[in-house]
């Protein structure tokens, strides 16, 4: 199937809802674009806007002077529930609102998860020499021993919905997503996602992942890990994915930029997107899941 200049068109104004800002967890970490150059970079693609991420201080102020800056693109601010905001506690849901945050992220390196999967802890304790100090219970685990939702991340939760916000899964394991997905479903939370199930930070099933969709909730699939620097899947394994959890309605695509060897946000989606076309994928297929994140957060 030829590859057309249509392609191109799918990228306008679209959102890649996991960005992360420069720097983050260190200026020691490796970075050639600075925040401006990574938004030049997309609004010279015609994309709509960015999800800013850290997984250390928030970065509510930084997304809303950034965001300031720009008429035709949105810097979406985000906070990460790690130990460095006080934990997947209401108290820094609400401040996070009350800063004017969009997006919720449940602990990330902070997760017990990610600390006993070699996940990005790893990363961190390359830069931060007191990281291997940090004792195990500091680490958050978000389910009791009964495998349910410990009552402060129901009310994170309850916030989320509340307050129209969106929450990805962050570094939790797939049994803490499961946990969260099934809450949401009870209380009519419908902007839950399963952040970067590839990651492999944890084990998954395909019917854990069709059982967090049939909750009503949203697969993020990183274009990041089809490349060298960190690779964990491949296109053909990411179009089965999308396909056997629902389709593109329930899936959408992400970058998880935070390296600095890979291309550019939009030329890795538009790598991808016209991949899956010459793969078979429909016009319309890519369009709806290109646009996932445009419907979540309503822009």
């Amino acid at each position: 199937m030829p590859i057309t200049h249509d392609i191109d068109s799918l990228l306008h104004g679209a959102i890649d809802m996991h960005v992360h800002s420069y720097p983050d967890v260190s200026y020691k970490h490796p970075g050639r674009r600075s925040n401006h150059k990574v938004i030049d970079q997309c609004r010279e693609a015609g994309m709509g806007g960015i999800v800013l991420k850290t997984h250390c201080w928030p970065v509510v102020t930084l997304a809303q002077e950034l965001d300031s800056q720009y008429d035709d693109f949105s810097v979406i601010s985000s906070v990460s529930l790690n130990q460095t905001v006080g934990g997947p506690y209401p108290w820094a849901v609400e401040m996070a609102y009350q800063m004017g945050c969009k997006y919720i992220w449940l602990p990330t390196w902070s997760a017990r998860a990610d600390r006993y999967h070699d996940g990005f802890y790893e990363i961190m304790k390359g830069y931060n020499k007191y990281f291997a100090e940090v004792p195990d219970e500091a680490y958050y685990t978000i389910i009791d021993e009964s495998g349910e939702l410990t009552e402060n991340v129901k009310e994170c939760l309850n916030l989320c919905k509340e307050y129209d916000l969106v929450c990805g899964t962050g570094h939790v394991s797939t049994k803490e997503s499961l946990a969260c997905a099934k809450y949401a479903h009870q209380i009519g939370y419908k902007k839950l996602c399963f952040t970067h199930p590839r990651a492999n930070m944890d084990k998954f099933t395909m019917d854990d992942l069709c059982q967090f969709v049939e909750y009503g909730g949203y697969i993020e699939h990183v274009v990041q890990f089809l490349h060298p620097i960190n690779t964990t899947t491949t296109i053909d394994e990411m179009m089965q994915m999308i396909n056997e959890t629902g389709g593109p309605e329930n899936s959408y695509l992400s970058t998880d930029y935070f390296w600095d060897a890979v291309p550019s946000i939009p030329a890795q989606l538009d790598e991808v997107l016209a991949t899956m076309y010459s793969k078979g994928a429909s016009f319309d297929f890519l369009k709806t899941l290109i646009s996932t994140p445009n419907r979540i957060l309503e822009m």
